[in-house]
């Protein structure tokens, strides 16, 4: 279970914090039926017991007769629809498997790439370079198959897959993630003889990294998809019955209400592990898209520790006092062998006989407790200096403890911004760049918006 240290955070944001708790508690009842501002897209609420664990069977037999080696897979969407996978995938991976692996017989995981996330021309001839030696699998996930960034990108790596193997080999090599019934991608998939999963009516994009939008390219990956789901499975289930308003959910809800209440603007999730890089990306977009609406919500950003203490690390000690810090602690975060196990390893400060570097100190000690120390440093040296700070503490690092991690932002982030009085399941700001792109490119019917910005410019 998550447990959420508030020793930390002023005592007087907690105390005002707790005028919230009733309205937060209504707020999470809401979410559960569905009838709040949004609700129609409150299906991602108890995803593994409602759907989940039925479609990771589905996906997992898939995955089992594609009857075709593959040592690549290609995931091609923007946004919710990639960020939560690679989240993962980052998260879990060996940081050096792709330079490791070649030729090794322990390797039983393919190479994750992506594509579709920007709009980058150098990078999508890197990613066709690679690909030609490689034997890949493509997933295009997008709701609508127009978005300009994945549809793009999936156009170009669509031509390479037919020039390389042949139009009905390359359609046994894609999988698309898409609309049940409607939408460019649905009718091009259809038309192609891809195989296809489902993205959810009601679930948006950034709340649907545990239905098929993460577990099918997951699972192609290898990775434990029964684990993520009965990690966040576990989290749901926390949150039957009564007695909630002492929830960590609800605790983090509230405490960042109470702090945007007292002026806080700029909320910080902070991380001493590299590899946890893209969880924070992924927390970015679901707070920053669900919260960022008529002036509301902080603004969601995220640190590297202690690398970014050697530069952003000064202006969180001494500048404007407008921010508060989470920090994200998972209570081991060794690495992963290639072939999927934990490494039976610890690394120590070695023993240098002149002690010429002054680390004297330090030998014999793990470099992870070193890392743990500082961590512990830097949040009080960022208390003291008036920056409240909490720290979510996990298990080891795991598909299990991602898939509760990801259950939790998700729902206390839906708790949050109904405090705030905004949908958190909208995002009405994404769609003005759509438009003046569109108008830009000279889309069908965007002709005058494209004249007025042009004279604009």
């Amino acid at each position: 279970m998550i447990r959420l240290d508030t020793r930390f955070f002023s005592a007087e944001l907690k105390q005002s914090a707790n005028e919230f708790q009733s309205e937060a508690t209504a707020a999470l009842a809401a979410v559960k039926r569905g009838d709040c501002s949004g609700g129609e897209f409150t299906g991602w609420y108890d995803w593994p017991r409602r759907h989940g664990f039925a479609l990771a069977e589905e996906v997992k037999q898939y995955v089992a007769n594609i009857g075709r080696f593959y040592d690549t897979v290609v995931i091609i969407g923007i946004g919710g629809s990639y960020l939560g996978c690679r989240a993962v995938v980052d998260a879990l991976s060996h940081s050096y498997a792709s330079s490791l692996s070649r030729g090794s017989k322990s390797v039983t995981k393919p190479q994750v790439v992506y594509a579709g996330h920007n709009l980058s021309e150098a990078g999508l001839i890197e990613l066709l370079d690679f690909l030609s030696e490689r034997e890949p699998i493509v997933n295009v996930i997008s709701k609508s198959g127009t978005t300009t960034e994945p549809a793009v990108a999936f156009r170009v790596i669509r031509d390479h897959m037919e020039q390389r193997y042949g139009k009905a080999e390359a359609a046994k090599r894609i999988v698309a993630t898409t609309d049940a019934s409607k939408g460019a991608l649905r009718r091009l998939a259809s038309d192609a003889g891809y195989k296809t999963f489902v993205v959810p009516d009601d679930v948006g994009g950034r709340f649907s990294v545990l239905t098929a939008v993460g577990l099918v390219p997951l699972a192609l990956a290898g990775f434990d998809i029964d684990g993520l789901l009965n990690g966040a499975d576990q989290l749901f289930r926390s949150l039957e019955g009564e007695g909630l308003a002492t929830h960590p959910v609800i605790e983090y809800a509230t405490l960042r209400r109470a702090a945007f209440a007292a002026g806080k603007r700029v909320d910080i999730l902070a991380y001493g592990e590299p590899r946890l890089a893209t969880v924070v990306e992924w927390w970015k977009q679901l707070f920053g898209e669900s919260e960022g609406k008529s002036g509301q919500g902080m603004f969601p950003a995220g640190l590297s520790y202690t690398t970014d203490l050697h530069s952003l690390g000064q202006y969180v000690q001494d500048g404007c006092r407008n921010l508060i810090q989470t920090f994200l602690n998972f209570s081991e975060t060794l690495p992963v062998s290639l072939g999927g196990q934990k490494l039976e390893r610890r690394l120590r400060v070695p023993h240098a006989a002149h002690n010429d570097d002054d680390l004297g100190y330090l030998e014999g000690r793990h470099v992870s407790d070193i890392n743990q120390a500082a961590m512990i440093g830097t949040k009080v040296a960022h208390s003291d200096g008036g920056v409240p700070s909490l720290e979510l503490n996990l298990r080891a690092l795991s598909e299990s403890s991602l898939g509760e991690l990801f259950a939790f932002f998700e729902t206390a982030c839906a708790v949050s911004a109904l405090l705030l009085g905004v949908n958190p399941f909208d995002q009405p700001g994404v769609e003005a760049y759509k438009k003046n792109l569109f108008a830009l490119l000279g889309k069908p019917g965007f002709e005058e918006l494209g004249g007025e910005l042009r004279r604009r410019l």
